[in-house]
């Protein structure tokens, strides 16, 4: 299995820890500490760490996008058709969260998975990118923001 974590480097402004309450649909985290199902506690550093995201909370649980499996081209494709239309360098410029600019969603992320993930080139990967985390689970996870630069050449 590959891993791509390597490449996100040059897209990522910064990582802010964040807590379980605070986490939202369309922004990237970066998971570092997990209790898994298993009972054991995995500290993760890293290129192991999992990027991921979240396209969708329900029932306690994060369902998102391991971006570690994905080339990092194939998720800059795919980000650009999830970020909403008619964006300016200005609306760039003030967003704080990912999630201000991209298409609108349900909480638990159903609308974005059947029209822009499922059956597309960032889900048809082997290994699929898809995984669910349990909130409960959640030991150590940071906010990921993206270069602003970044998102700026993908209008």
């Amino acid at each position: 299995m590959a891993n791509y974590s390597v490449e996100y480097k040059k897209y990522i402004e910064s990582e802010i820890r964040s807590s379980k309450s605070m986490l939202e649909p369309g922004n990237l985290y970066r998971i570092s500490s997990y209790d898994y199902s298993d009972g054991e506690t995995r500290s993760l550093a890293g290129i192991n760490s999992s990027i991921i995201f979240v396209f969708g909370i329900y029932e306690k649980k994060l369902n998102c996008l391991k971006l570690n499996e994905v080339k990092t081209d194939k998720f800059k494709t795919w980000l650009q058709t999830i970020l909403k239309q008619g964006l300016k360098s200005e609306d760039i410029d003030s967003m704080k969260t990912l999630d201000e600019i991209i298409i609108p969603t349900d909480r638990a992320g159903n609308r974005l998975f059947e029209s822009k993930i499922k059956g597309k080139p960032i889900y048809i990967n082997d290994p699929r990118p898809y995984r669910t985390y349990t909130i409960d689970g959640l030991k150590y996870i940071q906010e990921i923001k993206l270069k602003k630069d970044f998102i700026k050449s993908l209008l």
